[in-house]
This record gives C-alpha cells, structure tokens and sequence, in this order.
C-alpha cells in the first residue's frame, strides 16, 4: 500500500519547515501530521495536523496509531531519543520510518572517528537495520545543508562582511551539499509510490551539487559583483583545537569538525560517485543560482 500519513518530529528546526512545506505541496497528497510537545508553542501550517505527545512510550503509540511514516529532523544531541520513537512506531504499526540524518555519511568509519557526536546517528541506523523485519527505514545523507550554511557563516562565509575564510591545502577538495528545499523534495520523493518500494531499507547520498570552497568563492564574487577578503586557516590545527574543546564536553567546534570532515575525502562526502538522485528523480541545482538567491 502507498505511503499517504506522514508524521514529522522535529518540524521546528532548521529542516523541518521544507520537509513540511514538500510533503505538503508534493503531487502525492500526503497527509501531514506533526508531533509537538504539549508545553511547545510551535503553531503548525494549514493543512498541517498537530499531534501533542508527552514522549513517553504509551503516548508516542497514541501519537503514531494510522501514520503509514515518520519523518524524523530531531537535533543531534536528541538523537539517541529515537529509539524510544521506533519501538513506538512499530508498536502503532507504522510502515517507514526515516531518522535524522541529512548531513555527513555517518556510515563511514572516518567519519565518525573525526566526529564522534555522529556515532549516535549510525548506532540509529544500526537499530533500524536490527528491526528492518518489523518497519523499513531509509537513512538520507545529503551533505552540509548549503544555503543555510552561508546564512550562518559555516565553511568560513561572512555575506555581510564579504569575506571567506579558506584552508589552503583543501580548499580544492570536492564535497556534496544541499538546500533545505531539496532536502524537503528528497524525502517527499523517497515515500512516493513509484520510488518508496526502492528506498526500503537503503542509504541514500543525494545532492543539490558538488562543490569546493574555491568554487564557492568563485560563485560568491560572481553573485556579488566584487572581489571578496580572503584569510587563510591552518584546518588540521583548528581541528585540533576543536578536538580539545570536544574532550572538555565544549560542543563549540563541532561545526569544524564536520568541515574537517567534508573537506577529508577519506569521508565519503563526494557523492558523486554514487549518488541517488537518478532514483529519487530529482536533478542537481546550480551553485550560481542558489547562491544568488541567497544573497
């Protein structure tokens, strides 16, 4: 049977608003429910079904009961909290559920050694599999989230100062990223009726396109009409400080070691060469037009 109920966790964060705004305007009239807290006072869209749920165990059942999926966008540090979302999913009978992923390949070993807080999200993954006789999963890497990551600085971006910071001896070094609409429209296409049967239990590297910081550099200047300030930074030394930080339970530089990890091709994060966007039906974006929409 088709995938039509689609329940959302997370809906309040970064990627929440496209995965709503995707499921919501996509062709194959999804209903879409979202699961808050009662104390929240997040206000769902028109359309939207708003689910109060305590998160215990007997409440999330009640929470979950008819939904056919669950899309889950929760916070890093709330990852482990799915497990108690899956048993209850399978306990409501839900068909798929898809964790929060949506970033770095956290099924690569080099990944996790150089960022240890993503070791929760492939122990996730790991669960799932052990469960995959009882509700299908699909795990979703796509990359640094690119648009958002220009808003908030990250790989060295400051829009309002027009200035990048670069690590010289990566700065060439090719790594897939997304925009948060696509990643919304990846998620809407994996549950459709024609793909959900080839997404059933698989990891999936999709991408709005694969680029460099020397690329981003190119694509900033082009859509600005001016020439940027450039700094250079040593990434190994600054790795390790965020290493240090790491080990005094001081989650500041984890942003630099996601960017450690981007930029190491050991990590797997150029999905170009095995991308899933050909199943998913959906084309790369332009770096050129995204950044220009943007600024």
């Amino acid at each position: 049977m088709a995938i039509k109920n689609v329940a959302i966790i997370g809906a309040g964060g970064n990627l929440g608003p496209s995965i709503v705004k995707n499921l919501t305007s996509s062709p194959h009239n999804y209903n879409v429910s979202v699961l808050s807290r009662q104390e929240s006072s997040y206000k769902a869209p028109e359309g939207v079904t708003l689910i109060k749920t305590d998160y215990s165990p007997d409440s999330l059942v009640s929470a979950l009961k008819g939904q056919d999926a669950v899309v889950s966008a929760i916070t890093t540090s709330a990852v482990p909290e799915q497990k108690k979302i899956i048993d209850a999913a399978i306990a409501a009978g839900v068909k798929r559920f898809i964790p929060s992923e949506f970033g770095c390949d956290s099924s690569n070993s080099v990944t996790l050694q150089r960022v240890p807080p993503l070791n929760s999200k492939n122990q996730i993954r790991e669960y799932l599999e052990s469960k995959q006789d009882q509700i299908e999963w699909t795990a979703i890497y796509t990359g640094s989230f690119f648009d958002w990551g220009l808003k908030v600085g990250f790989l060295g971006c400051n829009l309002p100062e027009a200035t990048m910071t670069i690590f010289p001896a990566q700065k060439d070094v090719l790594f897939s990223t997304s925009t948060l609409d696509f990643i919304g429209r990846a998620i809407a296409q994996t549950l459709s009726p024609s793909i959900a049967p080839k997404t059933a239990n698989q990891r999936l590297r999709v991408r709005s396109f694969t680029t460099s910081q020397t690329q981003i550099l190119a694509a900033l200047e082009k859509a600005t009409g001016k020439k940027w300030t450039v700094a250079e930074a040593d990434l190994d030394a600054s790795v390790k400080d965020a290493e240090e930080k790491l080990s005094k339970s001081d989650f500041s530089g984890v942003g630099i070691l996601i960017t450690g990890a981007l930029l190491d091709p050991k990590c797997g994060n150029n999905f170009d060469y095995n991308p899933s966007n050909e199943l998913l039906e959906l084309p790369t974006e332009d770096i050129n037009t995204v950044v220009k929409s943007v600024l």
